[in-house]
């Protein structure tokens, strides 16, 4: 009974996310005849902009290169603020000098970060990347700080009755208890980044899916501003699928409510 109802659940999803864009596509259709094309393109001008992109080539490899960024900057970010985020959570006393630093970064906007590292660094890739790792490292860190901090006291105290090691400790112990977390962080930095990815590219890229954006934008097409604005969509939901899949597969001991 419990594993027909599991197994049905995302058929319901399914059905209900179809409905939803299906709804949401026929009202946009429906306002195109009666707006005009700047503002309400129709359904027929945006599929031609994705044939237009696909035949010049730029829908695959500006896509990828976009992508490309958005991966290299979270794995920068991950590492980096796991690394803070363990250390911290390892040793408390780290956290008090640490953590001012962290929220002090995080609460700096995303805009001027961009500002900041096109006068501090060189080069597109570089400065790009720069501001991903500035924007997603503090997300990682307070994650797997708090995770750290949630690991159970009788499973510490369980463990350490053994005697073992303190890397025995980490790997055994709160490794596996935080990875929901990581993966929960990784879901909420994606969104993020996928956004900020896109300022970067707006103001100094000559590459991407930003770029591509202020292209069509100069041009007044707004079939084209929202065609690339569907890949970017597109390209945070493939990574979402990614990382619910990973969860799916890492997290099959976790009793589910459903």
């Amino acid at each position: 009974m419990e594993s027909s109802q599991s197994a049905s659940a995302p058929h319901r999803f399914n059905l209900a996310a179809i409905l939803s864009v299906g709804l949401l596509l026929i009202f946009w259709q429906i306002a195109s005849f009666l707006l005009p094309e700047f503002i309400v393109p129709g359904l027929q001008l945006i599929g031609l902009e994705f044939v237009k992109m696909f035949e010049e080539g730029t829908l695959v490899s500006d896509s990828a290169l976009t992508l490309l960024r958005v991966m290299l900057g979270l794995i920068g970010g991950f590492i980096f603020g796991g690394a803070l985020g363990l250390l911290m959570g390892l040793a408390r006393r780290s956290e008090d000098y640490l953590m001012p630093l962290i929220n002090f970064v995080m609460g700096v906007p995303a805009l001027s970060w961009t500002l900041i590292v096109i006068l501090w660094f060189r080069g597109t890739e570089t400065r790009i990347f720069a501001l991903m790792l500035a924007v997603s490292f503090p997300v990682f860190a307070h994650s797997i700080l708090d995770a750290v901090k949630g690991v159970s006291r009788e499973l510490l105290e369980m463990t350490l009755a053994f005697r073992p090691t303190r890397a025995q400790v980490l790997r055994l112990l709160i490794l596996p208890s935080i990875v929901p977390s990581i993966l929960t962080a990784w879901k909420v930095s994606i969104g993020f980044a996928v956004r900020v990815v896109i300022v970067a590219e707006l103001v100094g890229a000559s590459t991407g899916v930003g770029y591509r954006m202020v292209q069509q934008q100069s041009l007044l097409n707004m079939s084209g501003v929202l065609a690339w604005t569907l890949i970017l969509v597109l390209l945070g939901l493939v990574l979402q699928g990614l990382i619910t899949k990973s969860e799916q597969s890492l997290l099959k001991w976790r009793p589910t409510t459903r």
